[in-house]
């Protein structure tokens, strides 16, 4: 049937928009299709993140429905759901690239996003992950602030680390978003700094701790005769994992054993190339304890020591190791309670060479992982140009 590529992508990302959910879709949409070169009608496969963060409650239910209605698309030949949080973007592009693939559709557009404005305008006094068991938790407590701050807590009494490793986290991130105009927050931070914002949820800092934003991102998929319509050089998955484990971290003997090192190992072993092959790193960063998970996951840092990394090195578009280039979602902020989009943009902009100040020289193959959930779902894309 031939490859797969993807050749269009765009973001939208406002602290709090006037737009509706689907309006934020409409201009994502047009967007991804005027870089891809081909119209709507052309479009034959949705995929759909997921999301409770829209602006009407029922909105959720037969959502892809609701959403190919308002695009004006007709009849489709694939349409796929994922709700496995932040992690389902990776996955929803990969089994797009599949299906391509494989001949079920010739152009699959990816939508995911929302408004979590909407939950502030509403109020919340309840964590925004269900909890099974639910009489086993009669603590106060919000999720998933308190449960991050369990595994940062955690981390620091198995490994000795120190706040000061994960703080470095954020402030190298603050370090990059300087040069993405999209960025949220852009001015420099200290160590200090971070460690003297507010508390959340011990250990876990305000600095550390991503903001909720209104944003959309939407990903086109497609077959090779229409790759060459695109506006720009059309990116392929050199590999791709994924590893989930849907238990709550009370039914975990060990909460710091991750099911990251599964995904990312079977996108590299896919991909036939080590970690000092890849170009630039994508890591997801809704807490700084994640980036510091994740550093092991991938192999980029012995377990016990990502806060060392850290701590070590770089992570600008000029060091050995970019990472996070656009500043992660730690500065741009966080759509819909989940990242994802915002990390696979980034990657995706680099390969296209469209970064600007920011760009990685030469980056020809990124790798992005993605968490979903209390830890429960890793997908890992690893792409090339």
């Amino acid at each position: 049937m031939g490859k797969a590529y993807i050749t269009g992508f765009h973001q939208v990302i406002e602290k709090e928009s006037r737009r509706s959910f689907f309006e934020l879709i409409g201009e994502t949409v047009q967007r991804t299709l005027e870089m891809g070169g081909i119209s709507i009608d052309e479009a034959d496969g949705l995929g759909i993140v997921h999301t409770t963060a829209v602006d009407e409650r029922p909105i959720r239910i037969m959502l892809a429905n609701q959403v190919a209605n308002y695009l004006g698309i007709g009849r489709l030949r694939y349409i796929d759901v994922a709700e496995f949080g932040g992690a389902s973007f990776n996955a929803l592009v990969y089994r797009a690239v599949k299906a391509v693939e494989n001949g079920l559709a010739r152009a699959v557009l990816v939508i995911g996003g929302g408004k979590s404005s909407v939950f502030r305008r509403r109020g919340i006094d309840e964590g925004l992950v269900a909890r099974n068991y639910v009489s086993t938790h009669r603590v106060i407590e919000f999720l998933p602030t308190s449960d991050y701050a369990m595994v940062a807590l955690r981390y620091s009494h198995v490994y000795n680390a120190t706040d000061e490793g994960r703080a470095m986290i954020a402030v190298r991130e603050r370090a990059n978003a300087r040069y993405n105009k999209d960025a949220i927050f852009r001015e420099p931070i200290s160590v200090a700094d971070v460690l003297n914002s507010p508390m959340v949820s011990y250990p876990l800092r305000l600095l550390e701790v991503v903001m909720p934003v209104d944003g959309m991102s939407t990903f086109l998929i497609v077959n090779e005769s229409l790759a060459g319509k695109s506006k720009i050089t059309p990116t392929s998955i050199l590999g791709y994992g994924e590893a989930h484990d849907p238990s709550p971290l009370f039914d975990r003997d060990d909460i710091l054993n991750t099911v990251i090192p599964i995904s990312a190992g079977k996108a590299l072993s896919e991909a036939n190339i080590g970690i000092n092959d890849i170009d630039l790193f994508m890591l997801y960063d809704a807490y700084t304890i994640m980036i510091v998970l994740e550093l092991e996951g991938i192999g980029l840092a012995e377990k016990g020591l990502g806060w060392r990394f850290a701590e070590d090195h770089d992570f600008s578009p000029s060091s050995t190791y970019p990472i996070n280039v656009n500043g992660g979602s730690l500065n741009t902020g966080q759509p819909a309670y989940m990242s994802g989009g915002v990390i696979l943009t980034e990657a995706l902009t680099q390969l296209s060479g469209m970064a600007g100040e920011r760009q990685v020289k030469g980056a020809r193959r990124a790798l992005v992982n993605a968490i979903g959930g209390i830890l429960n779902h890793s997908t890992t894309l690893v792409l090339g140009v």
